[in-house]
């Protein structure tokens, strides 16, 4: 199966053949592990704990059963409460009682250091929780020296100088509400010292933005060098021309990002899909591009950014020559989407290098795509390289999931591929690339997976004249419901099972629905799709978040079709 295929299952709401991730927070601040033993492991990235990654979504994958993998429990204070020996904590903005209260009692047993924004921390609604952290003896807070519009933004602990916590969870009053973010861990000393190195460049020596100097070791081998991970802080590093470069050796590209309004960037990405830079076969190259801030919630600028991209997919419905590459791009979120107030704020880019090392990297910044993000803001970026790293955000693309079927579970499904579930979308594929499915390009989604018990490949019956005929068996499935957002959706048909029992032995399944309240039926047809009537369709009401992941299994009836008429023996 070719990747443009993968893509197409994915966009169609047809069989996965990857797994993916969902990690987010454990009851009571402790992070819930994902990620499994390293001796047992069955997937990529249950081989290497030291790193580890959290999301956070209290929007739309909540606890409310619209999904088996729940993220509404903030990890920020199990990181917090963890420290023995010392705290460093970068944050631009910190508003919110919850976390002052959980850095004064950390800093009751060890010495806390705190750089933050100016603009920010000497602002009348930040100024009293900046006064209580100043009041504890044993904390330290400074701020940059300019205020904006250069800021520090920066967010990342250093836990006992061995332990990193970075990511774009805003774990502000605000953000930790309606955004959804991620928290990367490494557990790794000399990465530790790295960006101790940047953090005492801003509390120590008072230099920021282009002030700072290239004072780092960027590059780091771990899990005995089945890994790697680069660490570049902006704007010392130009973080924009680090992701081209991520881009341009790659044939398959999936980014999620929260403001995307860079010229420069964006000029690049789209002449990547026009096919005038980059090496290999353009019309080889696929990108997802999921941006938050576009429609209601963007900008004049964002908003021009991204309809330069839209604008690339108009011309090929138009009938004139259009693009090689093919774009999936997120449509902008709409009434509903706005109503919640679900803010996707994670800065990612994953890139397949398969013109370059064919090592799969994971890009996950601090920073947005923006002017400012790129030349003035303190900003990080981390590259996660080799499967076992890049695979805890995103599969899809990476490989096809040797291990679908019976090793599946619901925390296989990584957050770039929850993330693009979520999105209705706009693309110019056709066909095998990415069909535009009506009943699901304009409709938010989510997973389904399990089996389907009592299914066989052949039914054997008797027909009038005494002869045994064997029958073909395959699933289709009949999908209706109250979509997520206000309305009906279906009655529609899905096709995608994979019937062969030598390559499905456990007649697994895997299904992309609209979000929602969807009832879904898995009818046995026989070769041409025709149901057949005497089995029972396996009927389920489901209810399904944005984005969210459920298990539900189906089972088929015996048949009750009469000997002589069709029916008999040797059924399920």
């Amino acid at each position: 199966m070719s990747l443009k295929r993968l893509t197409a299952l994915l966009i169609a709401g047809a069989l996965f053949t990857w797994l993916p991730s969902g990690c987010g927070g454990g009851d009571n601040g402790t992070p819930r592990v994902d990620e499994g033993q390293p001796e047992d492991s069955p997937h990529p990235w249950g081989v290497y704990p030291g790193v580890s990654v959290e999301v956070v979504d209290r929007t739309f994958r909540v606890r409310d059963g619209g999904s088996d993998d729940p993220k509404d429990i903030d990890p920020i204070f199990f990181h917090l409460a963890s420290a023995r020996q010392s705290l460093d904590i970068a944050f631009p903005r910190i508003d919110r009682q919850e976390v002052v209260d959980a850095i004064l009692s950390a800093a009751n047993s060890v010495h806390v250091r705190i750089i933050t924004e100016k603009a920010f921390a000497e602002d009348a609604r930040y100024r009293p929780f900046t006064l209580q952290l100043l009041s504890h003896p044993n904390i330290d807070l400074r701020t940059d020296d300019d205020g904006t519009p250069r800021i520090m933004h920066s967010r990342f602990l250093i836990i006992d100088g061995a332990r990193v916590v970075v990511g774009s969870y805003n774990w502000s009053e605000e953000g930790s509400e309606r955004t959804i973010g991620d928290l990367l861990t490494i557990n790794d000393s000399a990465v530790a010292s790295a960006f101790t190195t940047e953090f005492n460049q801003m509390f120590v020596e008072r230099k920021f933005g282009a002030a700072k100097r290239d004072a780092t070791q960027h590059s780091f081998q771990v899990a005995g060098g089945l890994g790697m991970i680069d660490v570049y802080f902006g704007p010392t590093n130009r973080l924009d021309q680090i992701l081209q470069g991520e881009v341009e050796q790659s044939n398959h590209v999936a980014a999620v990002i929260e403001q995307f309004s860079d010229a420069g960037l964006a000029t690049f990405l789209l002449q990547w899909l026009s096919g005038t830079v980059g090496r290999g076969d353009p019309a080889e190259r696929v990108m997802f591009l999921m941006i938050n801030d576009v429609g209601a919630y963007g900008d004049q600028d964002e908003n021009a950014v991204y309809d330069a991209f839209v604008s690339l997919l108009q011309q090929a419905d138009g009938g004139q020559r259009g693009i090689p590459a093919v774009l999936v791009i997120n449509q902008p979120p709409s009434g509903g989407w706005v109503n919640v107030g679900a803010h996707v704020t994670e800065r990612l880019l994953f890139a397949d290098h398969a013109l370059g090392t064919g090592i799969p990297a994971v890009a996950v910044g601090t920073g947005n795509w923006t002017e400012p993000g790129f030349s003035l803001n303190d900003e990080v970026l981390v590259i996660l390289r080799g499967d076992i790293l890049a695979t805890k955000y995103h599969y899809l693309l990476t490989m096809q999931a040797p291990h679908y079927g019976e090793d599946f579970i619901t925390n296989d499904v990584r957050e770039m591929e929850q993330v693009i579930l979520m999105y209705p979308f706009l693309t110019n594929g056709t066909g095998t690339e990415v069909p535009k499915d009506p009943a699901l390009a304009d409709l938010s989604t989510g997973l389904i997976h399990g089996k389907v018990d009592n299914f066989r490949r052949e039914f054997t019956y008797q027909d009038a004249d005494g002869n045994l005929i064997t029958q073909l068996l395959d699933i289709n499935w009949l999908i209706e419901g109250e979509y997520y957002f206000g309305g009906q959706v279906g009655p529609y048909v899905n096709s995608v099972f994979d019937e062969n029992e030598t390559t499905n032995p456990g007649h697994n399944y895997i299904l992309v629905i609209p979000a929602g309240t969807m009832e879904v039926q898995a009818v046995v047809v026989d070769g041409n799709g025709e149901p057949i009537d005497g089995f029972q369709p396996s009927l389920k009401t489901i209810e399904i978040s944005p984005g969210g992941v459920k298990q539900v299994n189906f089972s088929i009836s015996s048949p009750t079709i009469g000997t002589g008429g069709g029916g008999g023996g040797g059924g399920p």
